[in-house]
């Protein structure tokens, strides 16, 4: 990942012309912004079923039929899935991956962006590949990819053939997790929700053993116990256990290792969001019908809402704990258990300072956009503005936007926005 302390911090404003290009191609498609808010670009058409991509105001000399998914990885580079002669792969800084599929989707790359990965399909079979390398083994169908922050790639395969209305083979199981295209030798009915350790060696899933039961694999090793349901696992204690949500008489709880780990029960419980090694583990739960809040090691916050907390998660130092909620029709950011009232139509997830201290993010209102800080609104009105960045000092705000057909990359001192 490139150096944000290399990133030009002094600049109060750049802006370049986006407009235009409404004028100079058939149609232009979303904009994607680079990390460091230096490059502008999206998918572009220049003639009929050709594609290309403009960054700048500048063209690429690659042409395609089809294009979708322009995305900045974290390195600043420009990635697109591309397709000509009907054939797709991916495309990186306008130099295509050797290999081609009949189709591809599902692009991720890692933090750094160092790998590069996508769900490809050829000769209808299906696979995973990694940085232009495509798993040895192909299989009749993939679903819930995944890649590990070292590179490591995973998805949920059918391994066994499956007949029209062939009831008794599906109840057998024909899926089992792929590691690096290598499907594990358990076969279940269905497996989702699969989880990387933080070294990207380990990999457990929830799974459904039969028509009513359901648990929990870590590394092929079914956990003990039954469940009515259970959602995604997470590894602590350095890879050696694995905690999950699961549903037991009626009610959900959170296990560790096939054993309870919090006393409590709840009406839900979701997505979790651990710190450190799992110091601290908090979950998304609802205590009552229509009232959806957060436990944080077993303890509930005082903080509900009435329709769904989307996202839960903790600042690096574990300080924080923000939970991006709606209630009564808006949409809105608590943290540590208080709202920031905003009442947003759309909200992003908020990026933290190095000192933990500045949320940052911004959010849709009335068809306007704004940027939040620590729960102040920026009064200025945009047409877009793309994810902020907050400088490694932590005294500025690197706002990225649209206004009036115009890209702006703007460096905003934290005492005008505060």
């Amino acid at each position: 990942m490139k150096n944000e302390k290399s990133w030009d911090w002094h600049s109060e404003k750049k802006e370049i012309p986006v407009k235009e290009w409404q004028n100079r191609f058939n149609w232009v498609e979303e904009h994607s912004v680079s990390p460091d808010g230096e490059k502008i670009a999206s998918i572009v058409n220049t003639d009929e079923a050709e594609f290309s991509v403009c960054m700048n105001g500048n063209i690429w000399e690659e042409t395609f039929e089809k294009a979708w998914c322009l995305r900045f990885l974290p390195d600043g580079r420009l990635c697109v899935l591309a397709s000509n002669d009907e054939e797709w792969t991916v495309c990186v800084d306008g130099t295509f991956w050797e290999t081609w599929f009949d189709y591809i989707w599902d692009l991720q790359f890692t933090p750094d962006g160092s790998f590069v990965a996508a769900a490809v399909q050829k000769d209808g079979q299906y696979g995973m590949s990694v940085n232009d390398k495509a798993w040895d083994s192909f299989y009749e169908n993939i679903s819930g990819a995944v890649l590990s922050s070292q590179g490591t790639s995973a998805a949920v395969v059918q391994v066994d053939p499956l007949g029209q209305a062939d009831i008794e083979g599906f109840n057998k199981g024909i899926f089992a997790v792929a590691l690096n295209g290598i499907a594990q030798p358990e076969k279940f009915m269905n497996i989702w929700d699969l989880a990387f350790d933080s070294k990207g060696e380990q990999i457990a899933s929830s799974i459904r053993k039969n028509r009513l039961d359901y648990s929990i694999s870590k590394n092929s090793r079914i956990w003990e116990k039954n469940f009515q349901f259970s959602w995604k696992p997470e590894f602590i204690n350095k890879g050696a256990s694995v905690i999950a949500p699961v549903r037991q008489g009626g009610k959900w709880l959170l296990f560790k290792d096939s054993v309870p780990f919090w006393d409590k029960s709840y009406e839900q419980l979701g997505k979790l969001a651990i710190h450190g090694d799992g110091q601290k583990i908090a979950a998304i739960v609802s205590n009552a019908y229509g009232k959806w809040t957060v436990s944080e090691n077993d303890k509930i916050w005082d903080f509900h809402c009435d329709s769904m907390i989307s996202e839960l998660f903790y600042s690096d130092n574990g300080s924080l704990l923000i939970a991006i909620f709606k209630n009564q029709g808006y949409w809105d950011v608590a943290v540590n258990g208080k709202p920031w009232n905003i009442k947003a139509d759309k909200l992003w997830n908020p990026v933290i300072s190095s000192n933990n201290e500045i949320l940052a993010t911004r959010m849709e209102k009335d068809g306007t956009f704004f940027l939040v800080v620590n729960g102040k609104v920026y009064q200025e009105p945009f047409d877009m503005i793309f994810e902020p960045k907050i400088s490694p000092n932590n005294d500025k705000i690197l706002l990225k936007a649209m206004k009036d057909g115009i890209y702006l990359r703007q460096i905003l001192s934290l005492e005008k926005v505060l």
